[in-house]
């Protein structure tokens, strides 16, 4: 139920789950669709169209018919200790409920914590299939993320985009709704992805991808284009992408524009 870049770090725990037998997923559905393209499960249900929030009262006929058909519930949520009792006497024999992310003293990387609430040790980073947009990207740059403050500055990315383009590398600005309020460039090149699956094409499509502590970031990184993620305030060591296409850079209180510069310049060599 909580952020792109959360579903994400989740994934390899579905995909060992889905090995195990059909997974059917529950929350936000556009989200969750990705889980059910790459295949980690069969099928990706809203909340709302179940009446979920009835857990938290009385459970509807509708929520007890659609829990009843499962032998087993894992339910990553905030605050959701209450719910286990509730969803077992829908009619599920085995209910496990976790904290949707690891606390603050947890020492591992956050995907690790999603294997080890089912008693799972860590596996392969996360990789999914995306069949490219038909238009490459030299240089693709996403300024957003789900919090400003971990944001590397606005004019950061646009010093990075002058300084590209004084060595004829383009770049591409990909902008989804939460990016609206950001100025880009007068001129600059865009994409604006109608759903998360128009979002990891263009993402497939690009040779470099320059992004925050982001859900789009974890998504570059999982269909294999060379990311580069900027850390501030932060944790990396928790929450960075994983995988061999993957740069982290950090800063105190961020990676200078030049080093960034530098990365993408080595990469796209």
């Amino acid at each position: 139920m909580g952020g792109l870049g959360d579903f994400l770090l989740a994934c390899p725990a579905l995909q060992r789950l889905m090995a195990a037998g059909p997974v059917e997923l529950l929350g936000r559905r556009e989200r969750l669709q990705l889980g059910v393209d790459a295949g980690f499960a069969v099928k990706a249900h809203h909340m709302d169209d179940v009446g979920f929030d009835t857990l938290f009262t009385t459970p509807s006929d509708g929520l007890r018919a659609f829990l009843g058909r499962f032998s087993r519930v894992i339910v990553w949520m905030r605050d959701a200790v209450p719910l286990g009792q509730a969803i077992h006497a829908c009619g599920v024999p085995e209910v496990h409920v976790f904290p949707g992310l690891p606390q603050e003293d947890w020492g591992g990387h956050a995907s690790e914590y999603y294997l080890r609430c089912l008693g799972l040790n860590e596996g392969p980073s996360l990789q999914l299939n995306v069949a490219p947009a038909a238009e490459p990207h030299d240089v693709l740059v996403h300024p957003g993320s789900g919090g400003r403050h971990k944001n590397w500055p606005m004019m950061n990315f646009i010093k990075l985009e002058m300084e590209l383009a004084k060595r004829a590398r383009r770049v591409t600005w990909c902008l989804g709704p939460a990016e609206e309020r950001f100025r880009v460039p007068a001129g600059a090149r865009c994409v604006r992805p109608v759903s998360l699956s128009d979002a990891a094409r263009e993402l497939a499509a690009a040779r470099v991808y320059v992004g925050n502590d982001s859900g789009i970031t974890h998504l570059a990184a999982a269909v294999g284009c060379s990311t580069m993620a900027l850390f501030g305030p932060t944790d990396p060591a928790v929450w960075a992408p994983r995988g061999g296409n993957v740069t982290v850079l950090r800063g105190e209180p961020w990676p200078e524009v030049e080093d960034v510069l530098a990365e993408v310049l080595r990469v796209a060599a």
